[in-house]
């Protein structure tokens, strides 16, 4: 008795000390997640009454029909966003997985089998004793070969006392939710690689359109300088050079052309699609001097933006995981069993209560040898959640001097674009009026051609500064976290 208390003692104490020295190992981290961001983003739009243009849907941040309806396409055929839904599936099944660990697991039971035990074997021996006992009735009589039939259920359990199967279905679920702010990354980026796309486009249909006029104004040049070479004028040289200049004009405008093709099969690309009608709307009719959006509270980014909120999802899930960890240094609880009807006589199978079996168990496991693998988990999630936590961090933070620079960007466009518009007009005057003066001698073909080429120059560049600007306030409007929300 008293070897018997001792043993039991023993036991006792060596699973109080694993539970001791687990609280003491696990501790966890990270309980409390604090970021602070700025109250504004230090511009003079931003303001408390404002509200963020991440609001609003990109059907409705968008006003060119055009555009619409290509990212609609976009939106229903880009594999990049069609994949990532099919991540959602892989998630929400996990979840469920997780949330199933919680549940019994029971399992139908069915068998049949049939064996000769040899006559020099206890079972043998035994089975040929029994047949012998006169106590035995026939119908219970042994048969050889033997034969075992079985129907029934069977169960397993591990009862959740430390919690750990519930933080795997909490991480399980923070990674579904996660996988749905993905969905919402990808729609976001796909918005405003189809729409500066199309700006793009549109830019370079206006480049083309100012490359041709130009050089129906450089032909005329080039035939204006052979007639007054001809009438003693000018000499072959004035006519090399308006000559050169309107055939360099002609290499560009191939060349923007060859730009134009790449980028309607970059455009075919984001949409998914081999063939579509692409009709887009010239350069004045979509380009209308767009406001800087409201950027809204910096506080706002942590609600609208999805890759924030993707961070954060995970951030939570590692959390769990972290949890998870932890209780697996405690004792799991284990039961199980089962229940049916067996018998070695098929027609007797089904017999209550004569063939009616069940079995009921449970066991404690408690880790002892494999206590350093369990730790090194640990560890390893612990790094996890500090990998996440700074991922969120940092996440959090560009997204902060993203908006920055983009307001800051947008804002030296209006001062560029009034600049450059007007030395546009000055540069368009001054073409004519070489043009007139080259006529009557007053001045000579290099005034002219250096008039043509910087009047090229400019505009283009303020068709670039109008593309800019454009595709800046789609960048914008994705950095706050616009063109998701349903």
């Amino acid at each position: 008795m008293k070897a018997f208390v001792n043993k039991h003692t023993i036991v006792g104490l060596l699973l109080t000390g694993l539970f001791l020295v687990s609280c003491k190992t696990a501790e966890l981290t990270l309980e409390d997640i604090q970021t602070a961001l700025p109250s504004n983003f230090e511009t003079e739009i931003a303001s408390e009454e404002q509200t963020s243009a991440a609001l609003l849907q990109w059907q409705n941040f968008f006003e060119d029909e055009n555009l619409k309806e290509l990212i609609q396409v976009a939106l229903d055929n880009n594999q990049d966003h069609l994949k990532t839904l099919e991540r959602i599936r892989i998630a929400r099944a996990n979840f469920r997985i997780a949330k199933g660990g919680l549940l019994p697991e029971v399992n139908a039971l069915a068998g049949a089998s049939v064996r000769r035990f040899g006559e020099y074997t206890m079972d043998g021996v035994g089975n040929a004793d029994s047949n012998l006992s006169p106590t035995v009735p026939e119908d219970k009589l042994i048969p050889d070969p033997y034969r075992d039939f079985i129907v029934g259920a069977q169960f397993n359990w591990e009862i959740d006392v430390w919690s750990k199967l519930r933080n795997r279905k909490k991480a399980a679920f923070a990674r579904f939710l996660a996988s749905e702010e993905m969905v919402n990354a990808i729609r976001t980026w796909l918005v405003g690689e189809v729409s500066q796309q199309y700006y793009e486009l549109v830019a370079l249909d206006e480049e083309i359109r100012i490359l041709e006029a130009n050089i129906q104004l450089q032909e005329f040049a080039v035939n204006l300088s052979k007639d007054l070479k001809e009438s003693g004028k000018e000499n072959q040289l004035a006519v090399d050079q308006f000559e050169a200049l309107m055939l360099n004009s002609k290499a560009q405008l191939v060349d923007r052309k060859r730009e134009l093709r790449t980028a309607e099969l970059q455009m075919a690309q984001l949409l998914g699609v081999y063939d579509f009608q692409h009709v887009r709307n010239t350069m004045e009719e979509v380009f209308g001097t767009p406001d800087l959006v409201d950027v809204g509270l910096p506080a706002e980014l942590l609600a609208y933006r999805p890759d924030i909120r993707m961070a954060e999802r995970e951030l939570l899930a590692t959390k769990a995981e972290v949890q998870a960890a932890r209780a697996a240094f405690f004792p799991s609880i284990q039961l199980g069993g089962m229940a049916g009807f067996n018998a070695f006589d098929f027609s007797r199978l089904f017999f209550s209560p004569a063939s009616t079996v069940y079995q009921l168990g449970a066991g404690l496991v408690a880790p002892v040898f494999n206590r350093n693998q369990i730790r090194m988990d640990f560890e390893a999630a612990k790094a996890g959640q500090k990998i996440a936590y700074l991922d969120y961090e940092q996440t959090i933070f560009k997204s902060y001097l993203e908006v920055l620079s983009l307001v800051n960007e947008f804002s030296a466009f209006d001062e560029q674009l009034q600049l450059k518009t007007y030395e546009v007009e000055v540069q368009k005057r001054s073409v004519e009026n070489s043009n007139i003066m080259f006529r009557v001698g007053y001045a000579g073909y290099l005034e002219v051609l250096n008039a043509q080429v910087n009047a090229l120059q400019a505009e283009i560049e303020l068709i670039e500064l109008k593309k800019q600007q454009l595709q800046a306030n789609v960048r914008l409007y994705r950095a706050l976290g616009g063109g998701w929300s349903e």
